[in-house]
């Protein structure tokens, strides 16, 4: 007999996959071209590192005894200067993992809607095929139009997922039962933003789920209906959120902080930069802000502006501490290249890179586990969100 629930196995998962995975593959994104800092082309070439480099190249590309694949040359290349800097958010994304990156942060998505972690669905989009077609959290995918993905890792299943052109075939078991699902590959759009008013109080409620280039207009809308609704408390939601564009911390902070104060610093090898609310707009409600160790990056940047620069309160617990921001140079083939090109401090001028904020009261949620299967929970206590409600009440 199937019982619904949430195996314990699969909510650590979805912690360590999303404070972990998720913060290097969002973290805090700032787009920039090549030259951003004012080098020419013909400055690189003269550059005795670049020439040699470039002697290598055409040594081996016409004097190498066999064909060789100069893009997965240069690949190659790139992929050993970024793994040479040893630093976690410096990476080098091919073009399907950048086209990835690239839509999640426009609030687009081509898929089935489901997040895997060896062949296991750890989450899935609301309202997405999967969610439509009855795909569960912890079901195994055994087969994807009837090739084994038993060897295959999280990155190769998806990509065979959506390699099957509109309609893909999914076995999957669960419980010891063989299941089939078939269902469409769709792009859809993925809302950063939920809210809702809190039942019998005038608290309002904000969910964000990512900084994508919606969330500022979704946040925008989404006060003006609660304010209509008769929003005078307001909780927000960061917990699970990894990050996404700057802009778009500074933007959300901005509805909320008055005009002058400080809502980060950035600090690059040369200087230390500070940015501060620049609009007139402003909310004058309590707020309360959820927190927990997946919230990463520009979650971290509009937890700190609120705490010290609109004295909100937090809760949760400890945040996961990504305290650097990343720019982004978009190669001719549709590659990209991520790289860290300074760290951000909160308005006292602490970075929490590696340390993360502990909120104002640490909370845990309780679960509540099956008594006949203790690996399976059926039922999570939102404790964090009943403590918000009650410091607001």
């Amino acid at each position: 007999m199937n019982k619904k629930g949430y195996r314990l196995s699969h909510v650590i998962i979805i912690i360590i996959t999303t404070s972990i995975i998720s913060a290097i593959t969002t973290g805090i994104i700032v787009t920039s071209s090549l030259s951003a800092n004012g080098t020419s082309y013909t400055d690189l070439v003269l550059d005795e590192n670049v020439q040699q480099f470039l002697d290598v190249y055409d040594k081996l590309t016409n004097d190498y005894y066999e064909d060789i694949n100069k893009k997965a040359m240069i690949d190659s290349a790139i992929d050993a200067m970024t793994s040479y800097l040893d630093e976690t958010y410096t990476t080098y994304l091919d073009s399907d993992n950048a086209s990835t990156l690239k839509q999640e942060l426009n609030g687009k998505y081509t898929g089935i809607g489901i997040t895997i972690r060896d062949s296991e669905v750890i989450s899935i989009a609301s309202g997405s095929p999967a969610d439509r077609s009855g795909i569960k959290l912890g079901d195994k995918i055994k087969n994807i139009n009837g090739k084994e993905v038993e060897d295959l890792n999280s990155n190769e299943i998806s990509d065979l997922i959506k390699q099957n052109g509109e309609n893909v075939i999914i076995n999957i078991e669960r419980n010891g039962e063989n299941l089939e699902y078939s269902m469409q590959v769709e792009e859809f759009d993925i809302s950063p933003v939920e809210y809702k008013m809190i039942e019998n109080t005038s608290i309002g409620y904000i969910k964000m789920s990512i900084f994508s280039t919606k969330l500022y207009n979704d946040s925008i809308n989404a006060i003006s209906d609660l304010k209509k609704q008769g929003m005078n408390k307001l909780i927000i939601d960061l917990r699970n959120n990894t990050g996404g564009f700057l802009d778009q911390a500074k933007s959300v902070a901005s509805l909320f902080l008055e005009k002058g104060k400080i809502i980060y610093y950035l600090e690059n090898k040369n200087e230390l930069e500070e940015e501060k609310d620049e609009t007139v707009e402003m909310l004058d409600v309590p707020v309360v802000v959820l927190v927990n160790s997946s919230t990463a990056s520009a979650a971290e940047i509009l937890t700190g502006a609120l705490k010290y620069s609109y004295n909100a309160t937090l809760v949760g617990t400890k945040t996961y501490g990504k305290g650097k921001v990343q720019h982004t140079i978009s190669l001719n083939n549709n590659d990209m290249v991520k790289y860290t090109s300074s760290r951000w401090l909160m308005p006292n001028k602490n970075c929490i890179d590696e340390i993360g904020i502990i909120p104002d009261y640490v909370v845990e949620n309780e679960y509540i586990y099956d008594k006949e299967n203790p690996t399976i929970i059926q039922q999570i206590i939102d404790n964090q969100l009943n403590k918000a409600i009650e410091l607001l009440s």
